[in-house]
């Protein structure tokens, strides 16, 4: 429906807004569907109001029903918002969308046009963090608290032009309250930077680093919800708040981000392994990579009194460092494992991959003709020897291409000595220490330095093997005595 109705302008608002509120049949972007939209239009006609049931194709789960109103019954001759997407678009173009917790709103519509071929693309308002902004000494800025601090009346509570009509309402009442330069200043604020989380302080970006390093998504409470890294912290931590609708969990992380830090390192480097050692140390709630694994295992092959290579699967801190080591595993069954597949493939004998105590007797492998024969001197230890080392050859870990530690210095300027640099003691791909300082590094310091317990890490010796072997600009390797 469309109703033009009389309503003043905000002072000193030189862009027309569309105030848009939906329903939906669920919180995740890329899930659920929209059931309702409802827009209020301010510009320098006045203010109109428009609203439609949309038909989302998938039943409304009996909570959302409960809470908004809608129900299976009321869109089922709904149309279907390709059938409405046109009128949509044609009263957001133009115009400063804005909604209460305005990522929630644009990111469900962003996506419906999207999955229409349409790149919805509009400047955005938080109504959320405007009130922030304005009314600083309150704690809650819900709607269902500015309905009550306002007194706004409110006839049908969660349905799409309900809302939207009271967030308007917010806005005029805010508008009235405050002087034309603050609620205005405000709004400017808002409108001229990235759509941050609504519960975020926007002090708190401007405060953020420019260079490399880590930094740290807080929730609620404190709570850690996510551990980055970049080469420019900043850009890095607004591309979140760019993209935040593409994907279900972008979006539920940044609604709960409460405060951001940062941790300055010396370059990628530095960073690429202090965000490892974080995550693992923290387990944020939404870092799914680089999970924390107390042990791992690789799998080792040991010469027997025949000359048959036997793999032996053993903790990887406890390898052999002049044997060479095939894959890193979370646990010895997908060693195990491992090597069942690799013997399927190659014709492996399962007296030597499956069960390697002995080989009396015809293996199972070869009764299902799998096996190539050395259980039954069809195939000599050579051969699979041969072809034991070629399927695991694929997994093999680069040989440590020194005899002992190393020192990695990472230079944050590779033309000033001076500068800053981070040292990384290194051995058979694990760090055992890291120290930071400017000028010349502390060599007799760091050749006293103790290994302790280094754990070898799966994705550590991803970032080491290539620096290691290829140091880039601004890092230099030294061998310690």
């Amino acid at each position: 429906m469309s109703e033009p109705i009389n309503a003043p302008l905000f002072p000193g608002l030189d862009r027309p807004l569309a105030i848009v509120d939906i329903e939906t049949t669920g919180g995740s972007v890329t899930r659920d569907r929209v059931t309702e939209v409802g827009i209020v239009e301010v510009d320098e006609h006045g203010v109109r109001e428009w609203s439609t049931l949309i038909n989302p194709l998938v039943p409304i789960p009996k909570m959302v029903q409960r809470l908004t109103g809608i129900t299976d019954d009321m869109v089922a001759n709904a149309p279907r918002f390709e059938q409405v997407a046109k009128d949509i678009v044609t009263r957001l173009q133009g115009k400063i969308f804005v909604a209460h917790n305005v990522r929630f709103d644009y990111g469900f519509l962003r996506n419906a046009f999207a999955e229409l071929g349409y790149p919805l693309s509009l400047e955005l308002l938080c109504t959320v963090k405007l009130s922030r902004a304005l009314y600083p000494e309150h704690k809650r800025h819900s709607l269902e608290m500015i309905i009550q601090r306002f007194g706004i009346a409110v006839d049908e509570r969660h349905r799409a032009l309900a809302d939207a009509r009271a967030t308007h309402q917010f806005l005029g009442a805010a508008a009235a309250d405050k002087p034309a330069d603050v609620f205005m200043a405000a709004v400017q604020v808002q409108t001229r930077r990235p759509s941050l989380p609504p519960g975020l302080d926007p002090a708190i970006i401007e405060q953020l680093p420019t260079g490399p390093g880590v930094y740290y998504f807080y929730g609620d409470n404190n709570a850690l919800l996510y551990v980055g890294k970049s080469v420019n912290i900043k850009t890095r931590v607004l591309s979140h708040f760019r993209g935040d609708s593409s994907s279900a969990k972008a979006m539920a992380m940044c609604q709960q981000i409460r405060d951001i830090s940062a941790h300055p390192t010396t370059g990628e480097l530095s960073a690429l392994l202090h965000e490892a050692q974080e995550i693992k140390k923290h387990q944020p709630l939404y870092n799914r990579r680089l999970r924390r694994l107390s042990t791992l295992y690789t799998i080792q092959l040991k010469e027997d009194d025949t000359g048959l290579l036997r793999p032996e699967v053993i903790d990887a801190r406890k390898a052999d460092r002049h044997t060479p080591m095939y894959g890193l595993y979370a646990a010895q069954k997908k060693a195990r494992e491992a090597l069942i597949k690799a013997g399927k493939e190659y014709g492996l004998c399962d007296h030597v991959v499956v069960a390697p105590k002995s080989l009396n007797g015809v293996c199972m492998s070869r009764q299902l003709q799998r096996c190539k024969g050395l259980c039954t001197d069809e195939w000599s230890a050579l051969q699979h020897n041969s072809s034991l080392m070629d399927a695991l050859g694929n997994e093999a870990l680069k040989a440590w291409p020194y005899s002992g530690p190393v020192a990695l210095i990472e230079q944050q300027n590779p033309n000033d000595t001076a500068s800053p640099h981070t040292v990384f003691i290194l051995d058979n791909w694990c760090v055992l220490a890291t120290l930071s300082g400017s000028g010349e590094p502390d060599w007799e310091q760091l050749n006293a330095l103790e290994s302790g317990n280094a754990l070898l890490d799966r994705d550590i010796y991803r970032y080491l093997v290539k620096v290691v072997l290829k140091p880039g600009k601004g890092l230099t390797l030294v061998p310690l005595a």
